[in-house]
This record gives structure tokens, sequence and C-alpha cells, in this order.
């Protein structure tokens, strides 16, 4: 039995010891993919800049570094599960930085996170029920086998959703850090008003914050590092796996929205998944100006970012901005409908 005092030292771990990690190793690490010519252009600049990546590798040793933390502090197979998930999520994007995977293989294989997070509950784990908590209306009935279903199908979803929210300075760390605290509030109002309901759960929410917070101080324009589709693809996966153990699933999707119609928009489309660089036109593209503008080319994908930059061309600070405006507004109504659900 873990004391409230260890409690609250043991949830402070989970968020400040990934953090305190990758901002002493991120220099080491840029320095080393810089030696082996692990870089990318950054051509939304002009003339493009050279950037490191991926810190993919990085991110994930920092997020199994806190969800080690709360397994060992709270005696808890939350964080294995968690940790299943975001491994194949990572590996996958980890082969897709370094050999290139073909738009129709990546969703395939990432179906495989999935199986790999429910996979402790078929040894006997309980990490999630099998209804789903609605605000005002109370929870659906118990069906386990479609919920499981639902759980897997929605791991190639959210891991895509994530990656294609990958393509300005600053823009996945934001999002990424955004909408895990407007998770991990979810959570902890879902633990405060629920009896029975553990600790542990919001723990491991903790070290998300943790390292997209860290990431974002060299991500953020102008960015110093890229996390390659290893990071995207991790964070998503440990943001579905978080909602599905955390119990706010309508809220995690009311977060994630800005992802969720820009993966809309971009399928849509371009008639189901292509690989970004595959695509034959860009939706955006800088000026003479200096300024990021929308492509007028017929077959540019339709992404929310093309979507916004019709309006007027801006710069990609400005871009990221309203991105991250948009974030912040869909994280306010996912935290409204946490209340709405657990508090009244």
């Amino acid at each position: 039995m873990v004391s409230p005092l260890a409690e609250g030292a043991l949830l402070l771990a989970s968020l400040l010891v990934p953090f305190v990690l990758l901002l002493l190793a991120f220099p080491p690490y840029l320095r080393y993919l810089t030696r082996l010519g692990r870089v990318s252009e950054d051509v939304h600049k002009s003339p493009p800049a050279k950037v490191p990546e991926p810190a993919g590798p990085l991110l994930f040793a920092a997020v199994l570094v806190g969800e080690g933390v709360v397994a060992l502090g709270f005696g808890s197979l939350f964080p294995a599960a968690l940790v299943l998930g975001g491994a194949v999520a990572f590996a996958v994007g980890l082969y897709d930085d370094l050999f290139v995977l073909g738009g129709k293989a990546k969703p395939l294989l990432l179906v495989l996170a999935g199986v790999a997070f429910v996979s402790l509950v078929g040894a006997g784990v309980h990490l999630y029920g099998s209804d789903i908590y609605f605000p005002i209306l109370g929870d659906t009935a118990p069906h386990f086998i479609i919920y499981t279903i639902l759980v897997v199908a929605a791991f190639p979803v959210v891991t895509n959703a994530f990656n294609m929210m990958d393509a300005f300075n600053g823009e996945i760390s934001w999002f990424t850090l955004l909408t895990s605290l407007a998770l991990a509030v979810g959570v902890a109002l879902r633990e405060l008003f629920t009896q029975g309901f553990s600790p542990a759960r919001l723990a491991s929410a903790l070290p998300l914050v943790g390292v997209s917070a860290a990431f974002l101080l060299y991500n953020r324009y102008p960015s110093r590092s890229f996390d390659g589709d290893s990071g995207s693809l991790m964070f998503g996966a440990m943001f579905a796996g978080l909602a599905v153990v955390g119990g706010i699933e309508v809220a995690a999707i009311i977060a994630i929205v800005p992802a969720i119609l820009n993966s809309f928009y971009t399928l849509s489309s371009v008639r189901g998944f292509v690989e970004r660089r595959k695509m034959s036109s860009r939706p955006t593209y800088v000026g003479e100006d200096g300024l990021l503008h929308a492509s007028t080319a017929k077959d540019a994908p339709n992404t929310l970012v093309r979507l916004i930059l019709l309006a007027s061309p801006s710069t990609e600070e400005g871009l990221v901005a309203s991105i991250v405006a948009l974030t912040v507004v869909s994280c306010a109504f996912s935290i409204a409908i946490s209340f709405l659900t657990w508090v009244f």
C-alpha cells in the first residue's frame, strides 16, 4: 500500500524524471546524429536547414524510463501494456525512418501495436473495462470482445493521425504536449471522483507529458531536432493506450479533433494511404516572400495546413500558432467533457 505522500512523490517523479533525462541527453545525442550524417532538410526554410533526425529513439528511451518509475513505484502493469504498444509503433516508425515503408504497409503493421497492448489482457491483467462513459448519458453496456477489437483498430488510426501532425517546427511537440495534458487532467478527474480507481493510471499518463514538454524545447521554431516517424508514431500509440487505460476515450477523441480532421482531409483527397515522400505534390510551398503558401496544384493533398493557408500566406511560426490555437480549443472541450462525465 503506497502512502498519499509517497503517491505524490511518485507522480512528480514520473513527470520530472523523463523530462530531466531528455534535457541532459539531447545535446550529446544530437551531436551523435550529426556525426553519423543523420540529418534531414527542413524544406520549409529558404534555404533548407539541416536538422538532426530521428530523435525517436531518445524519446522512446525517456518514456521507457518514466513508465519504469511508475511500474516500480506502484507495482502496476499498466506501464508494461503502454510500453508494449509504444514499442511496436516505435519499431515500425524507426524502420520507416531508416528504410521507408509503403503507405499501406505502415497502418497494417501498426495494428500489431494494438495487439501488443491488449496482449496483457489475455494474460489476466485488468487493463480496461468494456464500457465507454459519456457525459450526462452515463456508460454503455459492456461488450468486451467488441471493445477489444475497437481498441486494436484504434491504434493505427491514432498513430497515423499523430504522424500526419508532424510537418512543421514544433507542431508535433505542441500537439502531443497539449493533448497529453488534457488526457492527464481527464484521468485525474476520474481518479478523484471514482471510487477504486488506481492512481497508477494517472502516473502512467505523466511520462508522455514530461517527454513532449522537453522535446518541445528542441523541436519548436527553429527546430534543432525532428522526431521522425519513430517519435510521432510512438507518441500516438502512447496516447491511444493511455486513453483506454484511463477510461476517458470520449474526452481523448475530442482532444485530437484537429488531427482527426487533418487525417480525414488528407486521406479523402489522395484516396487512401499514400506515403508522404511519394506524393506527387506538396500541400504547401515557400514563396519568394519567404512565407508559406497553399499549393494550387490539383493533385496536392488537402491537409489542415493547406486549408489554413488558403485564407492567407503565413510564416511557419504563425501557421503553427494557428494549429496550436485549434488544439487548445479542442483540449479545452476535452477537459469540459471530463468534468461533465466525472464531476456532475
